[in-house]
C-alpha cells in the first residue's frame, strides 16, 4: 500500500533483515533526520531498493566493512546536471547508502545501471540489482547518484520528490502491494 508516512518505518524495518544479510563482518549503522518530509513509494518496493544497495555494498565489502544508510531532506535550488540527467530544483527526501568497500572504477561507473551489466563473477549476481534500483526510483519522479572511487567505497545517494498532498491511509479493504 502508499503508506505515505512511514518509510523511515520501512526503513528501520528493513534494517533487522539487513543485519542477517549482510552477516556479522559488517557494522550497520541507520542515521535518521528529525521531522524526516513525507515521500510516496510503494513501501515493498522501497525495501527491495534498500536491499539490493546492501546486497551490493556487502559484496564490495569481502573483508567487512562499514555499511551506512542515512536519510535527510534536502532542498535542491538550482538544477543540477549529473551524468545524461538533470535533477530539477525541488524539495527531496535524501537516503545514502554507503558502503566503506572495494568502489567503482572510473572505467565503468557509467554503466552500473544498465541492465545485465555487473562487475561480479559469472554465477555470483545477475548483474539486476542498480537496474532494478535506478526503475524504481525514476518511476517515483526520483533520483538515483553514485559516488565512489577505487579504496574509498561507494555511496549511492536516492533523492525522492518530497509527498506535500493528504497523508491519508489507503482503505483497509484496498489490496496489499507487497511483492
Amino acid at each position: 500500500s502508499m503508506n505515505v508516512p512511514t518509510h523511515s518505518t520501512t526503513i528501520n524495518d528493513t534494517a533487522r533483515m539487513l543485519r542477517r544479510l549482510i552477516g556479522a563482518a559488517i557494522e550497520l549503522k541507520v542515521v535518521h533526520a528529525r521531522d524526516l518530509w513525507l515521500v510516496r513509494v510503494d513501501q515493498g518496493q522501497l525495501e527491495q531498493v534498500i536491499i539490493n544497495l546492501a546486497v551490493n555494498a556487502r559484496d564490495a565489502m569481502h573483508n567487512g566493512g562499514t555499511l551506512t544508510i542515512r536519510t535527510s531532506n534536502s532542498t535542491r535550488t538550482v538544477p543540477e546536471r549529473h551524468g545524461d540527467e538533470e535533477i530539477p530544483p525541488g524539495e527531496y527526501v535524501r537516503v545514502d547508502v554507503a558502503d566503506t568497500g572495494t568502489g567503482i572504477p572510473a572505467d565503468i561507473i557509467g554503466r552500473i545501471f544498465e541492465p545485465f551489466f555487473s562487475t561480479k563473477a559469472i554465477g555470483s549476481g545477475t548483474g539486476l540489482g542498480l537496474s532494478t534500483v535506478y526503475g524504481i526510483v525514476r518511476q517515483t519522479g526520483g533520483f538515483v547518484q553514485v559516488d565512489s572511487a577505487p579504496g574509498r567505497g561507494s555511496t549511492f545517494t536516492l533523492l525522492l520528490p518530497r509527498w506535500t498532498g493528504p497523508a491519508q491511509e489507503e482503505s483497509a479493504d484496498a489490496p496489499a502491494a507487497r511483492r
